[in-house]
C-alpha cells in the first residue's frame, strides 16, 4: 500500500513538471486535470487505508495460521476509567447498514480498552504485564466470532489529542462465543499490532452502539454491553488472570 501510495505520488509530481513545461490544449488539460484527480484520490484512500493501522492474529495452537487485517477506520474516547478504541476493515457506514437490508457478510472488528498507561522510566518492564483489555469480533461469510482477552499496549499521543497511537505485543485471545456456522480456526491466539486512533467521542460511542447491536443480535443473547441502574449503557467487565476491569 505504501509502494502504491509512492508510485502515485511520483507519478503526479511527473504530470505537474510536465504541465508546466507545455501550453496544453484543453483537451490535453482536461486529460491532465482528470489523471491528476484520479491520483489525489488514489493516495487519499492509500492514506485512509493505512491511517488505522495492522492487526495480526497468529494461532498459537498445534495449527500454524495467520490472519492479518488492514483498518481503515478508528475513533476513541477518554473515559473516566479507561480510554476506548474502535477499530474495523470496514466503515461504520457498513455496519449500520447491516440492519437495512445490507449485511455484512465479512468484517473485522477490534475494541480496546487502555486501563493504565505506562510511564517511561517508572514503569517495570514485566513481560506478563497487560493493561489493554481486548475483543476482537470475526465475521466470515456472515458467521460471528467474538474474542476476548488481553495485552500490553505502548501508547504515543496525550489522552484526548487528535489522535493515539498504540503499539500492541504479547496479545492473547481465546473464543468467547460464535454463532453455529462459525469454525474456530485461532483459539488460543495471540494479538499484534500498531494502530491509529482518531479522537472521536460520536463516533466512538456509534461504533459501540451498532457493534454491541451487531454482536447481540448474531448471537442471540447481550453478551457485549448492558444497562445500568441509571440506564445508561456499560460495559461488561473482562477478567483476565492479570487484573479485572470493571
Amino acid at each position: 500500500m505504501r509502494e502504491r501510495a509512492r508510485r502515485a505520488q511520483s507519478v503526479l509530481v511527473r504530470l505537474n513538471e510536465i504541465y508546466n513545461a507545455m501550453q496544453p490544449s484543453r483537451p490535453v488539460l482536461r486529460s491532465l486535470r482528470a489523471a491528476a484527480f484520479v491520483l489525489v484520490s488514489l493516495l487519499a484512500a492509500c492514506s485512509s487505508h493505512e491511517r488505522a493501522g495492522t492487526m495480526e492474529l497468529v494461532a498459537l495452537g498445534s495449527r500454524p495460521l495467520a490472519l492479518e487485517t488492514e483498518f481503515i477506520s478508528s475513533a476513541y474516547v477518554v473515559r473516566e476509567a479507561e480510554d476506548s478504541f474502535w477499530f474495523s476493515d470496514i466503515s461504520l457506514e457498513q455496519l449500520l447498514a447491516h440492519d437495512m437490508g445490507k449485511p455484512v457478510r465479512n468484517a473485522v472488528f477490534l475494541h480496546a480498552q487502555l486501563v493504565w498507561t505506562p510511564k517511561p522510566g517508572m514503569t517495570p518492564l514485566d513481560p506478563t504485564a497487560t493493561n489493554l483489555v481486548t475483543r476482537v469480533v470475526v465475521v466470515s461469510e456472515g458467521e460471528v466470532g467474538l474474542y476476548g482477552g488481553a495485552a500490553f499496549a505502548r501508547p504515543s499521543g496525550e489522552p484526548g489529542s487528535e489522535e493515539m497511537e498504540l503499539v500492541v505485543e504479547g496479545g492473547t485471545l481465546s473464543l468467547l462465543s460464535k454463532t453455529k456456522g462459525f469454525h474456530d480456526l485461532l483459539s488460543p491466539v495471540g494479538l499484534t499490532g500498531t494502530f491509529v486512533a482518531r479522537h472521536a467521542p460520536d463516533d466512538a460511542g456509534r461504533w459501540r452502539r451498532a457493534l454491541a447491536q451487531f454482536v447481540t443480535n448474531a448471537l442471540g443473547t447481550s453478551t457485549w454491553v448492558d444497562a445500568s441502574d441509571h440506564a445508561q449503557e456499560r460495559t461488561f467487565a473482562f477478567y483476565s488472570p492479570d487484573f479485572s476491569v470493571r
